[in-house]
């Protein structure tokens, strides 16, 4: 089985030190440096990033001025109805404060040149477009980002909650924080997200970030909030996610001289003896050949079963 950490093991000795080194810096989910500004992420003319969701929908933000901007979602099912994620995720995209382009290399390009007035998406010209689609779009405050971004550096579960029955374009709003912050992808920024909240001890608010953000998202390694929920025996929240982790293998415990212990999500439940759910892992396809790791010392789930003296899940193995 491929380890999820791809640097070797004394490279991420040393790293593993140098962040425990750094961990008593002030941290918080969306940092600010002196005071952010909401500015524009765009320049006229320039090409926009964008996000693909499992769902097949196009998310891109646009900037509208100072007070906002523009969340565009396009729901690429409809341009493509028998392609798959994978396949829309490999076509070519150009997006614009004008123009979209999708370059599809079996057919001809799709576009559409367009603009945004009175709070209407206008095409202007379109070449291969359906005639009857218009993407969806949505204007978003800043005055409503910096207010969920204090939520988060509160600590506000209650608000946060409240969140859910907004009808709000989720997938846009993690685009523009991880744009804002300098990450490349929406997964990077919320495992960096995910991990800070969780250094605070806010279990429950790192659970409403990966609810209102990726509950969909099967590219997200949610290895780090799924050991947390097998320790806190949390079957309720690992039921409701995609097990994106499932058969990675992930730091566990750093020792007091930086060397440390990997395991998979089923060795972690195999450890904490928790048979519940490890019988759930295993309806959902868990590897049982590689679980636990410490530096020359790998083991099986019945290995690392038998170690932990628990014969009721040492059966499970038999």
């Amino acid at each position: 089985m491929r380890s999820f950490y791809t640097m070797n093991r004394l490279g991420l000795k040393i790293g593993l030190c140098m962040l425990c080194l750094l961990a008593g810096l002030a941290t918080s989910l969306f940092a600010y440096q002196n005071k952010i500004v909401f500015q524009s992420q765009q320049q006229p003319g320039s090409r926009i990033p964008f996000y693909i969701t499992e769902q097949g929908t196009l998310c891109y933000n646009l900037h509208a001025d100072k007070l906002g901007v523009y969340a565009i979602q396009i729901n690429l099912n409809r341009l493509f109805p028998t392609a798959t994620t994978a396949h829309l995720r490999s076509k070519h995209y150009e997006l614009s404060d004008s123009t979209i382009t999708i370059i599809n290399y079996a057919e001809p390009a799709i576009s559409i040149n367009y603009r945004i007035a009175n709070n209407t998406f206008v095409i202007a010209k379109s070449s291969n477009w359906l005639a009857d689609y218009q993407p969806e779009f949505q204007f978003i405050a800043l005055d409503s980002l910096r207010y969920m971004e204090n939520l988060f550096d509160t600590n506000d579960l209650s608000g946060l909650m409240q969140l859910e029955v907004a009808k709000l374009p989720f997938e846009n709003i993690l685009l523009f924080f991880s744009q804002l912050h300098g990450f490349s992808t929406v997964e990077e920024f919320s495992s960096n997200a995910i991990h800070r909240i969780l250094e605070k001890g806010q279990y429950a608010i790192a659970k409403q970030f990966h609810h209102l953000f990726l509950a969909k998202n099967r590219q997200f390694n949610d290895f780090e909030i799924l050991k947390i929920a097998i320790e806190k025996n949390d079957m309720d929240f690992i039921r409701k996610t995609c097990l994106n982790s499932l058969n990675r293998l992930g730091i566990d415990e750093i020792k007091a001289d930086y060397s440390f212990t990997q395991c998979t999500l089923l060795g972690k439940a195999i450890l904490i003896k928790n048979k519940i759910i490890v019988d759930y892992l295993l309806q959902n396809g868990a590897n049982t050949e590689k679980v636990y790791q410490y530096e020359s010392d790998v083991l099986s789930a019945f290995q690392l079963a038998e170690r932990t003296k628990s014969k009721k899940i040492m059966k499970l193995f038999q």
